[in-house]
């Protein structure tokens, strides 16, 4: 028995040990790539061509949800679990700050890409009078709405928020829902399970079948419109329907683990098996990270959205190569002006003579 705890607790050592050389470096490479895509996607969809539709608002200000979430949530992961740096300063309060910021904005996200998604399946619909509901000012509504909503039904979250005793990080305290009380575990059910996992990507999913239902009524409904319009809302459409399935591959086994830790979360389990459990719980949140990556998804999909995308970025180096230029300037200027004026700034600055 002395021998077989000792293995275990070894095995359970090294488990821990991959786990966090694999949120270390697999992690740091992720963040990487999907703070470079979010901040694209942002300014790809400010760009002129976009601004007009509402489908492009929805996704910008998603784009934006995504770049704040990454700094909360991904980000402290990396510091917790790959670094062993806790950045919320051994604070309760902090801790509930923290976890709140997250869920906000990664539910935002998820709630405005799937409204994106019933945008497309709007504009395929035959009726018309549908049409109507895909304008910039019911976006900005319900933009708006969206957020006023999980501001306010988003506070139990603070409550059930703590720092806590992980047993599979050597009792290293983390930041995390208790589900101790009843309460608190229904919380995280409703909140982790549902609304950050099974439920955008089965609405993304019925709004995308529906939109492929539709989409030779809207090649047809379109030849009206420029060839132009007609290419963008097509590519739009093909963009939300790749994302949707891969938002589907992402999301689902984070919450298929989720609910298996919570269903399981009363059983006697040995330092090993929740080793194993974490290693896999981090594999299942490093791959819900893919989710901020769908300027990947829109760059293969969309030429139109890597040609926008390739504008921006000549628009960013040319502000700062004009920055720089003028600031060059503005030294060879002065310079010039000292130079010329130097006999007078001499004369001017110096020291009276004492008699």
């Amino acid at each position: 028995m002395i021998n077989n705890s000792s293995t275990d607790f070894v095995i359970s050592l090294k488990y821990n040990h991959l786990s966090q050389q694999f949120t270390k470096y697999f992690g740091v490479i992720l963040y990487i790539v999907c703070f470079f895509g979010t901040m694209m996607n942002v300014l790809t969809f400010m760009q002129r061509t976009y601004q007009r539709r509402a489908c492009t608002l929805y996704l910008l200000v998603a784009s934006i949800c995504d770049l704040i979430h990454l700094n909360f949530g991904p980000l402290s992961n990396i510091l917790q679990y790959g670094f062993d740096y806790d950045w919320t300063i051994n604070s309760n309060a902090f801790c509930k700050l923290k976890s709140y910021i997250v869920f906000v904005f990664t539910v935002l996200s998820a709630t405005l890409t799937t409204i994106a998604s019933a945008d497309r399946y709007v504009l395929s619909s035959r009726k018309t009078a549908r049409w109507k509901l895909s304008t910039r000012s019911i976006a900005l509504r319900c933009i708006l709405f969206s957020i006023v909503f999980w501001i306010v039904f988003a506070i139990p979250v603070i409550f059930c928020s703590i720092r806590l005793n992980h047993s599979s990080h050597n009792e290293q305290l983390i930041c995390s829902n208790s589900s101790q009380q009843i309460s608190c575990l229904l919380l995280q059910i409703i909140y982790t399970c549902i609304f950050n996992g099974f439920l955008p990507p089965l609405v993304m999913l019925y709004f995308g079948i529906l939109t492929c239902t539709n989409a030779r009524h809207l090649r047809h409904r379109t030849l009206s419109a420029s060839a132009r319009i007609r290419q963008i809302n097509y590519q739009l459409t093909l963009m939300l329907i790749l994302q949707t399935i891969k938002s589907s591959f992402a999301s689902l086994p984070f919450s298929v683990f989720n609910c298996y830790l919570l269903i399981t979360l009363n059983l006697k389990k040995s330092p090993l098996y929740q080793a194993k459990e974490n290693l896999v719980n981090q594999v299942v949140y490093l791959l819900f990270w893919s989710n901020y990556t769908s300027f990947f998804v829109y760059v293969y999909s969309s030429d139109i959205f890597r040609y926008q995308c390739l504008r921006a970025i000549k628009k960013l180096t040319c502000r700062f190569y004009r920055g720089q230029q003028r600031q060059l300037y503005y030294h060879r200027s002065e310079l010039r002006y000292l130079t010329a004026n130097a006999s007078i700034i001499e004369e001017k600055y110096k020291p009276s003579q004492i008699l």
